[in-house]
């Protein structure tokens, strides 16, 4: 997986994307299901600017491929 630089991100900004991550997390939660461990992994360092989110984006579709991406 290519990770670019970590991105200085400013407290708001962290805190917004980690309410995102949360607000993903729950959302899944409600629905019966659990992302895996490591698209944790990628939504954290999302959270802490290590990854764009189109970088996250591709990495859980190469873990996790969908037929509709085929």
């Amino acid at each position: 997986m290519a990770t670019t630089t970590t991105t200085q991100l400013t407290k708001t900004e962290r805190a917004r994307r980690q309410q995102i991550v949360d607000e993903t997390r729950t959302s899944t939660a409600l629905e019966g299901g659990r992302a895996s461990d490591a698209v944790h992994g990628l939504q954290d360092q999302w959270v802490r600017g290590e990854l764009t989110r189109q970088e996250m984006s591709a990495e859980v579709r190469r873990l996790h491929p969908s037929t509709a991406d085929r």
